[in-house]
Order: structure tokens, then C-alpha cells, then sequence
């Protein structure tokens, strides 16, 4: 069956289990849905693209969509919110259910970053883009150990060489750095 077809038909059936709905209620339940799947930040675009397949939408009115519903969960007193972080948008538990869900997940090991691993992870974020012995030289330790586990969680990563003696490999924070402390760009730092 075409994709085309497909997806007519599946809108067809949405539309008869669901016919008294608005269209903009209808586009409030999609994104709801696409923020609820996924763990990193969804972009405006790709979540435009996925329902412009069904319903014709702009960015703009997407974005009035995804503050109505943020407006209504904090009317609600929702356990969640929607979060515009990493160049995107994301659900997330508010910050109020943090006990909990620490005591949900205490048991959870590796995620947690070593004080070295934030020190090495703010001297990048604020000094950026920097090499390992400029870090070194800012912490008078090595870093180097820090700095490879920091690139294969992925929160940082090297974005080329430095015109300088020996070409050493510049470092920089990525998206995953974002959306780990839940920040739009690193312009957020300042406001920390």
C-alpha cells in the first residue's frame, strides 16, 4: 500500500474515533504524542514535517500550539511541562517531582558525572572551544582521561585542529551537553 494511502486511511480512522475534536485539538494530541516518544528535543521542523503529511501548518501557529499546552499543564498543576532546550522541545517532569524520581532511580549507575568530569565540562563550556593542554593548564592536572570519557558519553567532542604547534584537537561542548542540563544554547550559562 502506498504511504500516501496509508496514511489517509489512518487518518480516516483517527478522525471517526475522534470526530468531535478541533483540528488544532487534534494537532495538540499529535505533538503530545511525538514529545511523550521521544528522549532527546524534538525541532520545530520535524515535528511540523511529521503533521504536515496530515494537517497544513506553520511554524509560527506550531509554536502557539506547544504554549497552549504548556499553559494548560501549569493550569493543571501537571507532574510534566514542555521544555524548549538543545534547539528543540522536549516533556519533562517538573522540577517539584525531583525527590521522587531520584529515589525511583537511585539505583542507576554510570550516569552520574564526577566532580573532575564537571570541572572538565565547564572550563569547555565557558572557554570553548579549548584543547586538552589548555585544560590541563587551567586545572594543573591531566585531563585526559576526563576528557575521553566526556567524548564517549557525548557531551562533548573534538571539532578540529589548532593552527598552533603540534595541531592539538579543540574541544567542544555538543547538543547531548544541552539536553543534559536541560539548557537552549550555552548563552543559558550566563543566567546559571
Amino acid at each position: 500500500m502506498p504511504f500516501e494511502l496509508n496514511l489517509l486511511e489512518e487518518q480516516l480512522s483517527l478522525d471517526n474515533d475522534t470526530s468531535s475534536l478541533t483540528a488544532d485539538e487534534q494537532i495538540k494530541r499529535i505533538l503530545e504524542a511525538m514529545l511523550f516518544s521521544t528522549r532527546e528535543p524534538l525541532s520545530l521542523e520535524k515535528m511540523r514535517e511529521c503533521i504536515l503529511s496530515v494537517y497544513p501548518i506553520r511554524t509560527a501557529k506550531l509554536q502557539r500550539l506547544l504554549a497552549s499546552m504548556q499553559d494548560a499543564y501549569m493550569k493543571e498543576r501537571r507532574a510534566f511541562q514542555i521544555d524548549e532546550i538543545a534547539g528543540g522541545y522536549i516533556l519533562r517532569t517538573t522540577e517539584e517531582m525531583a525527590p521522587y524520581l531520584e529515589r525511583l532511580h537511585q539505583n542507576r549507575r554510570g550516569e552520574k558525572l564526577t566532580p573532575a568530569a564537571i570541572e572538565v565540562l565547564a572550563i569547555i563550556a565557558y572557554k570553548g572551544p579549548i584543547t586538552r593542554p589548555e585544560i590541563d593548564g587551567l586545572r594543573g592536572v591531566d585531563s585526559s582521561g576526563t576528557l575521553a570519557s566526556l567524548v564517549e558519553r557525548g557531551l562533548v567532542e573534538g571539532i578540529g585542529r589548532k593552527e598552533s604547534a603540534g595541531r592539538p584537537m579543540q574541544y567542544a561542548t555538543t547538543t547531548s551537553f544541552l539536553t543534559y542540563f536541560g539548557l537552549k544554547n550555552l548563552h543559558d550559562l550566563n543566567g546559571v
